[in-house]
């Protein structure tokens, strides 16, 4: 189960909302907010004429939803929503979640349009936490009110972060899935001291901060925006620190998003990729990329050759061959390097 370290609260009822601003006690407030959370309840049942009643039904109608991971979802106009979400009631694949609570709801009225922010936290059935940042516009007409545009944002860690870090700019833990925690006990060069994310070395932690630092530079929209346009790629920073007293070389990579820095620990799939990239680009041969692979994947050179079924004298013989191929001149220098292609 993914585990938050900052503001986690404990689960309460479906309807319950936490409000940082004063609301005023209305029946159009009231009213506004149980149509909200009927339409969330009906959605979990899978109740779709329940559901439907929640809603504008004509052109105007709008539903957006974005996450990083799934992209961005439009749908224009009340055939269209009703259309999907039949389709996504009638073929399961609507979220499994068993609560979902509003926080940090704003909510203004303007004659008969309103406006309602809020941050949700959604409770999945597999223990699963999902962050969202939501927006709903409600109009009255015949004296009820019903949503007429819905977005939500998909914030902070996903299911494809499983293996990766959240932290802030001055690398405080803001989420730690199990499976992170898990390769972390066995990295040679990082560890958790008093909430922080830090290197065992203080020239490594020196290395590390740096890092975090020039992540936070990027936390933002427009900032990883300008970074895309001038390099023609997103966010991206290997941090190599250095050989390990068993000669294994200790790395991470930082990216950012959600304002916040997402260390990877370990990505065989981004890795896999990387050397394909590197064996093309610096014309490696295939023993030489199978050497190239163990040494990225943490073997020192006598448990490559171990691995490899090599003598440590061919590991040499094909590291110094990978050396003049990619101008490194030392195994810190190489992983570098092919963490850099692409």
């Amino acid at each position: 189960m993914e585990r938050w370290l900052a503001d986690r609260k404990a689960p309460t009822d479906q309807s319950e909302e936490s409000v940082n601003t004063p609301i005023e006690t209305s029946q159009d407030h009231m009213a506004i907010m149980q149509v909200i959370a009927r339409e969330t309840e009906a959605f979990a049942n899978t109740d779709f004429p329940a559901w439907a009643a929640c809603w504008v039904q004509d052109e105007r109608t709008r539903e957006v939803c974005f996450s990083s991971m799934f992209g961005v979802t439009v749908l224009e106009g009340w055939r269209a929503i009703e259309g999907y979400i039949r389709e996504v009631f009638a073929s399961g694949s609507a979220c499994k979640f068993v609560e979902f609570r509003r926080e940090n709801v704003n909510l203004t009225i303007n004659d008969s349009m309103a406006w309602v922010v809020f941050d949700g936290r959604c409770f999945q059935m597999d223990g699963q936490v999902e962050h969202t940042y939501e927006t709903r516009v409600l109009e009255k007409t015949d004296g009820k009110w019903r949503i007429l545009y819905s977005s939500f944002v998909l914030r902070g860690p996903q299911r494809e972060d499983a293996h990766r870090l959240a932290v802030d700019a001055k690398g405080m833990v803001l989420a730690a899935p199990e499976d992170a925690m898990a390769i972390l006990k066995a990295h040679p060069s990082l560890q958790i001291s008093r909430g922080r994310l830090r290197a065992t070395k203080p020239a490594w932690d020196k290395v590390l901060q740096a890092g975090f630092a020039c992540a936070a530079e990027q936390h933002r929209y427009f900032q990883q925006y300008r970074y895309s346009a001038q390099s023609g790629e997103s966010f991206r920073l290997p941090i190599v620190f250095g050989e390990t007293d068993d000669g294994r070389v200790a790395f991470c990579t930082l990216f950012a998003r959600d304002e916040m820095t997402f260390v990877e620990i370990q990505s065989d799939g981004d890795l896999k990729k990387r050397l394909n990239m590197a064996k093309a680009i610096y014309g490696l041969s295939a023993a030489q990329l199978n050497l190239a692979a163990r040494i990225v994947g943490g073997d020192s050179l006598i448990a490559a050759a171990k691995n490899l079924g090599i003598s440590i004298n061919t590991v040499r013989t094909h590291l110094t061959r990978i050396y003049a191929k990619t101008g490194a001149n030392s195994q810190t220098a190489l992983v570098r390097i092919l963490l850099s292609v692409g």
